[in-house]
């Protein structure tokens, strides 16, 4: 090293990589284990360039189903990981009551859910009203319904919410993520990457990881009240060249991360499986340890 360069002590080199969230973002990926990337890198729809997400960790079965035909289930975790001292705040409103049937069909994008039935097996087209009200109940329907996520900062007159970068650094990264994993799979059935007797669904948990507490506010109706928590689903509607729709996040705190994903992912991915007749015993069915 050049004399007179400065030198970084230990304590400086772990200030910097907790300060930009690099340690944070390690922390994250093992918990998922060994078959979790970092740094997942995918072609930007508007500017041809190459974008990153935090974390990927995706497992898959290809299977038998009824009736013996083919039949191919795959989840996948895209998730950002935000390093933050104060606390996050999701103000919550009650999920609309109607049944969203037409999801897997009009808006599979945004909603993160994709799914091919082999009309010529028993799970074939008529089934797909029944896979839609599986994914609305168990994917969306029982949690926390989020329209608005703040932070907080602690500052000398007190405390303040605030927005800040939430949509540049946050959503839409996660957005342009998922809407790329969905063409993706839409170009392999138009190429014919799927025989066609073949059931394939494909189900995408875009997720915001943070370091520090969610605090859940009922807003709207009478007297606002607070509690916390450490999952709720971020519902936005976004709107850009490449992509617009209505977007869904689950955004976890660290805390809970295999809780949610041990009682909440694997529990709508087991859904699907029992109605595809997938042997719920396959390793990819596995736990977070």
């Amino acid at each position: 090293m050049t004399a007179g360069q400065p030198t970084p002590t230990d304590a400086d080199i772990l200030a910097a990589l907790n300060r930009t969230g690099y340690i944070f973002e390690q922390r994250v990926a093992a918990l998922f284990g060994d078959k979790a990337s970092t740094g997942w890198s995918f072609q930007d729809q508007d500017t041809g360039t190459s974008r990153e997400v935090d974390i990927f960790y995706s497992r898959s079965v290809h299977s038998f189903g009824k009736g013996q035909l083919p039949v191919d289930l795959s989840w996948t975790v895209l998730g950002e990981c935000k390093n933050y001292q104060w606390p996050w705040v999701a103000l919550t409103k009650p999920w609309p009551d109607i049944r969203y049937f037409w999801e897997l069909d009009q808006a599979s994008t945004s909603l993160g859910a994709k799914i091919r039935l082999d009309v010529a097996s028993p799970i074939g087209a008529h089934s797909r009203a029944v896979f839609s009200t599986i994914y609305s109940e168990r994917r969306f329907q029982s949690q926390n319904r989020a329209i608005q996520l703040v932070k907080l900062n602690k500052k000398s007159g007190g405390w303040e919410a605030h927005a800040g970068d939430i949509f540049n650094d946050i959503t839409y990264p996660l957005a342009k993520a998922t809407s790329y994993l969905d063409q993706r799979f839409s170009r392999q059935v138009n190429e014919h990457e799927y025989a066609s007797a073949r059931s394939v669904v494909q189900i995408l948990f875009p997720a915001i990881f943070v370091s520090s507490p969610i605090y859940l506010v009922a807003a709207g109706q009478g007297q606002p009240e607070v509690r916390q928590a450490n999952h709720a689903i971020l519902e936005r509607r976004l709107s850009s060249e490449s992509v617009s729709g209505l977007f869904r996040f689950d955004v976890v705190n660290v805390d809970g991360i295999r809780e949610w994903y041990n009682d909440y992912v694997l529990h709508v991915v087991n859904a699907f499986a029992e109605k595809l007749d997938i042997d719920p015993t396959d390793a990819a069915f596995e736990p977070l340890q």
